[in-house]
């Protein structure tokens, strides 16, 4: 069974946690090892440098002292002498019990105490010590004495630097495990964010892309997402949402033109018959009789768009579309749309701009498809467009050397920003505009088919004035 999200997460989690806090303790480990050799250091082999001083002074105080008594014969030295030789003995043992405690005792002090303990553990009276004959130590016996005591005081010394080493190499050993600690860590988070990355954002990309397809009525993509999580579950329930949607659509577009075709039959004979009685071949009508025939070829035409506006969206969206892709100039297609909505911008006096694209280059397209697409436009434009205003159409190189853009504008209210990712959508129509204005909302959702079956894309944005501009984009000839 493959697991969740939320324990893929809760594992990721977990390991990085235990790596961190396994850092943590492996830095407190070293950390406590530095700090007891530190402790020794300054606990034991400082004591024992501090108290090895004082022994050395103790013995040149009773070299010192024993001489003066011989000399001066005054009781005080012997006084001194005595001080310094009990000084010296507690001294000596503290040292023993101090560098025994270390662990790897040097026996220096040991020996010291076992080679020349025996001079200072011997009593002496003052009267003895005066005698000139008395000699307390020879001189070289001196010299072997003084030269074990700094003997001894050196190998403290020596201890001392090799504890400093061994710190040395513990803070280096621990700077190397932080490295190596904050390097897993780093290839942790890394993996974490690729596993994010593969787990939950690319699949909810996926999900993302296949919710704009959906907005822009395409129902053809599917999400490819393998695992069996919760967004294996998620692109499982968007797949059957989407063919569930792709079936309806083509339920309801077969039965649109089904529907369609039922009715332009009859209404082509109501059109035969009506167009009969206009040209008086049934006899003649009079003024009145003529206005209401007029009135019912109009209703009749209008009738007619709409059905072909229906045909047209069941046609694109079955993809038994008539035509070729073939070379076009865009500029005589321009023109020749401009002649189709001429009369009626007259009659309400809108002025209609074409600026040319001068060494236009050939466009690639079903050519009498764009024709219908920038007259829907255009008719668009018109019917938003108030009375004396202006329609412009103008076309452009780009985006990039592949494509041509063309722009048409008008001054009329705009979309609000709410309303632009539905106008292209199927039977979509504003509720301002439902009561007073004619039409099934199919006008753009067909060229934004069209466009994009052409290769290219279609937008709109609000002029920074007043009205919008409608843009769609198309391949050159290479």
């Amino acid at each position: 069974m493959t697991p969740g999200i939320s324990k893929k997460l809760f594992l990721l989690l977990f390991f990085f946690i235990v790596i961190f806090y396994g850092t943590l303790y492996g830095l407190f480990i070293k950390v406590r090892e530095m700090s007891d050799a530190s402790a020794r250091i300054v606990g034991i082999s400082n004591q024992i440098a501090v108290l090895s001083n004082d022994l050395k002074n103790s013995l040149l105080d009773m070299d010192t002292n024993i001489k003066k008594l011989k000399l001066l014969k005054k009781n005080v030295y012997f006084d001194y002498f005595e001080t310094a030789r009990s000084n010296y003995q507690k001294v000596l043992v503290k040292i023993i019990v101090l560098d025994t405690g270390r662990g790897t005792p040097a026996g220096y002090w040991r020996d010291i105490d076992q080679t020349f303990g025996g001079r200072i553990q011997s009593g002496v009276s003052m009267k003895q010590a005066v005698n000139k004959n008395y000699t307390w130590i020879d001189a070289d016996v001196m010299d072997q004495w003084m030269a074990a005591i700094s003997a001894a005081r050196k190998d403290n010394e020596d201890r001392v630097e090799q504890a400093l080493l061994r710190i040395n190499r513990l803070s280096r050993q621990v700077v190397k495990n932080c490295m190596i600690g904050f390097g897993i860590s780093i290839l942790v988070g890394i993996m974490g964010v690729l596993f994010i990355s593969r787990s939950i954002i690319v699949p909810l990309n996926k999900l993302k892309s296949g919710l704009k397809r959906v907005s822009d009525d395409n129902y053809t993509y599917e999400m490819d997402i393998a695992s069996k999580d919760e967004f294996g579950e998620l692109a499982a329930a968007f797949n059957d949402m989407n063919r569930q949607l792709k079936a309806d659509d083509e339920i309801r577009s077969d039965f649109i033109a089904t529907l369609s075709h039922e009715i332009r039959s009859p209404l082509s004979s109501i059109r035969e018959s009506v167009n009969m009685l206009t040209e008086e071949v049934l006899g003649p009508v009079n003024d009145k009789q003529k206005k209401f025939l007029t009135i019912a070829a109009n209703e009749i035409a209008r009738i007619t768009s709409l059905l072909n506006h229906l045909l047209d969206a069941s046609i694109l969206v079955s993809g038994t579309r008539e035509g070729q892709i073939a070379p076009f100039d865009p500029n005589q297609l321009v023109q020749s749309a401009f002649l189709s909505i001429t009369p009626g911008a007259r009659a309400r006096g809108i002025r209609t701009e074409f600026k040319a694209l001068e060494q236009a280059p050939m466009v690639k397209g079903n050519e009498k498809e764009i024709m219908q697409v920038i007259i829907n436009i255009l008719d668009n434009a018109l019917k938003f467009s108030p009375d004396n205003s202006r329609v412009s159409v103008s076309l452009a190189r780009g985006p990039g050397k592949h494509f041509l853009t063309c722009r048409i504008s008008d001054e009329g209210p705009g979309i609000p920003e709410d309303k632009k990712n539905l106008i292209f959508k199927k039977y979509y129509r504003a509720k301002e505009v439902r009561k007073h204005m004619d039409g099934v909302g199919l006008g753009l959702n067909i060229a934004r088919r069209i466009v994009q079956a052409n290769g290219g894309d279609i937008f709109v944005e609000n002029n920074l004035d007043k009205g919008c501009t409608f843009s769609f984009t198309l391949p050159v000839l290479q």
